[in-house]
């Protein structure tokens, strides 16, 4: 039988009717009207189950169980936690192989994924239980073989086997015991024995593990559920996937702006983290993401950790049009994916927008003004396309610029690194399981994605981050102002450090504003030998961004005589007078990079 089905664009670009035409050239196969066809499976378990009640018996025996992120780095060495950063679980499957304590039994479970009885879950777990798992969605009942397949890693060499298990009369063998030593078994010993019906094996259907956060309002301790990863599962990510903590995450949770707000939102919240910590200091929190899956997500690691958002289905800011908010922060799916990559291997939502080349950012940048109260930020991880007639170290912003362009906002844009178009598609194709690929289907990805890159003639990808701030009326007469920069070094930039850059643009006259250096600013001094003048100057700063900057000699007497009491303008008309200088060339020298210092906080006013 012929079968013809039409595949039409990305799901998420959809608006209105379909209209989808099978044919067949077998008159006995046609479907009559209304027949429903099967596509994709659904998800046996589509998200965890929101019940407040047994999810408070979760809580209270994993606060019971001390298993925290200070019990993790006891229970594991240094070289194994460092492995599990690099997707690696080995080390600590070893560690962990035969722990009995609760703490134990749960990190193997969650975080790396081994099968346990369920009596070994009750004991761990003695308020809410095995069952209490699998009613939350967060477990299921696996046959022995499932287990006994998933138990198996490699022995040490030269040591022995176990024995198996002998019969015994009358006396029962500890369960406890029996789903702990099987981490051990070799590939050449006997198939688990069969358990009884009331202790089966079970294994996660999610991640979970504790998460610390030391915020301005104090330290806490939270359980963040995400989806398994591939070196939990062994199989590639599925389409819509929920990531977890990652260093995407971590860099967005620590640049974000901590001052207390009103209202805060959270767009594309996967999991919920960016959301629970914004839950900290902001007295209304709000979480989008056009994943169901992803907003069940949130909606259970909210009530597991005591807080209230309010989580919206919606792609990007259609869930709160008309709605404004103090911060925004996002690190939306931005990946620049062609369509003949999407039609192999489908939508990964967490990645993916499903617009065309960059334009998932723009759009963002576009619509995110009219959602932000006078005053408000918006914080984001972005990527963008640079041509290849265009130096990705000097020409690399014009696009961003060009998104900016006529917005009500101020504006600091850093491009942390930039890509190679080669780099860039196996660094994505990596990240959805592209070492599980066969060879032919890894090269196939490959190729078209790059010649995709080659059509649109993309020499570079930049990746980095966008801050913005809502310009008040009085402030929206002069325009915006905008700032870029590459490849900061030094220190990731944190909240402090973006909220002071975004202040910074508005500096008063620069010639009638009196500057201060930073105490932690030093200055290092390269000579020739023998000669009087030194040859190159660095400004070193210890905290802040920690960046080292070199500058001339006239910056460096600005610099140096800052310190609150004269203005810029006095500064520079006493080194003009002593170096013999005309101001105004002074001035043309000093203008640009004393605004940078300023923006990376060298100087204040």
């Amino acid at each position: 039988m012929l079968l013809t089905v039409a595949v039409i664009g990305p799901a998420h670009a959809l608006k209105g009717e379909v209209r989808l035409e099978i044919r067949t050239d077998d008159p006995e196969g046609r479907l009559a009207p209304g027949t429903v066809l099967p596509v994709e499976a659904p998800r046996d378990h589509p998200g965890p189950t929101v019940d407040h009640l047994t999810v408070a018996r979760l809580r209270f025996d994993v606060i019971a169980a001390s298993w925290t992120t200070d019990t993790l780095e006891t229970l594991l060495s240094d070289g194994a936690l460092s492995a599990l950063m690099r997707d690696s679980r080995l080390p600590a499957l070893v560690e962990l192989a035969g722990a009995t304590e609760p703490a134990a039994v749960l990190t193997r479970f969650f975080i790396l994924g081994l099968p346990e009885c369920a009596s070994t879950l009750d004991e761990a777990l003695p308020t809410l239980g095995a069952r209490g798992l699998e009613s939350l969605g967060l477990a299921a009942v696996i046959d022995e073989a499932e287990a006994a397949s998933a138990l198996v890693i490699p022995r040490a060499a030269g040591a022995p086997k176990r024995e198996p298990r002998e019969e015994t009369d009358g006396e029962e063998t500890s369960p406890h015991k029996a789903a702990s030593l099987p981490t051990m078994r070799d590939p050449d010993e006997a198939a688990l024995e069969p358990e009884a019906d009331a202790n089966p094996w079970m294994r996660a259907l999610f991640d979970l593990r504790p998460h610390a956060a030391t915020l301005p309002s104090g330290d806490h301790e939270w359980w963040i559920a995400s989806d398994l990863a591939e070196v939990q599962t062994g199989r590639p990510l599925s389409d819509d996937h929920v990531l977890g903590i990652g260093g995407a995450t971590l860099t967005l949770l620590e640049m974000t702006v901590r001052d207390r707000v009103d209202s805060a939102l959270d767009v594309g919240c996967g999991c919920g983290i960016q959301a629970l910590y914004l839950t900290t200091h902001a007295s209304r929190v709000v979480a989008t993401d056009l994943s169901a899956r992803a907003c069940a997500l949130t909606q259970f690691n909210a009530a597991l950790n005591e807080t209230v958002i309010d989580v919206r289905e919606g792609s990007l800011f259609e869930p709160v049009e008309g709605e404004t908010f103090d911060l925004i922060v996002t690190n939306p799916p931005f990946v620049i994916t062609p369509d003949t990559v999407r039609g192999a291997a489908g939508l990964l939502e967490y990645r993916d927008g499903g617009m065309d080349r960059d334009n998932l950012i723009r759009a963002v940048l576009r619509e995110a003004p009219s959602c932000m109260a006078p005053g408000g930020t918006l914080q984001m991880l972005a990527n963008w396309e640079i041509p290849a007639d265009r130096n990705p170290d000097t020409q690399w912003s014009w696009r961003v610029d060009q998104w900016l362009e006529g917005l009500p906002v101020d504006a600091w844009v850093v491009q942390r690194d930039v890509l190679d178009p080669a780099r860039y598609v196996d660094m994505w194709i990596r990240d959805s399981g592209g070492q599980l690929m066969a060879r032919a289907d890894y090269e196939r990805a490959f190729t078209s994605w790059l010649a995709d890159f080659r059509r649109a003639g993309t020499g570079a990808i930049g990746m980095g981050f966008v801050a913005l701030r809502k310009l008040d009326e009085a402030e929206e007469a002069s325009g915006g102002k905008r700032a870029y920069d590459l490849s900061l070094d030094g220190h990731a930039p944190r909240g402090g450090d973006v909220a002071w850059a975004l202040v910074s643009l508005r500096v008063p006259d620069l010639w009638n504003t009196a500057l201060t250096r930073a105490s932690d600013v030093r200055e290092e001094r390269h000579y020739v030998p023998g000669s009087p003048d030194p040859e190159l100057l660095i400004l070193h700063q210890g905290a802040g961004l920690g960046r080292s900057v070199p500058v001339s000699s006239a910056v460096s007497a600005v610099v140096g005589a800052s310190d609150g009491e004269l203005t810029v303008g006095q500064i520079v008309a006493a080194v003009a007078m002593l170096t013999e200088t005309d101001a105004d060339d002074v001035r043309a020298e000093v203008e640009e990079p004393l605004r940078d210092l300023i923006r990376w906080g060298f100087l204040s006013f």
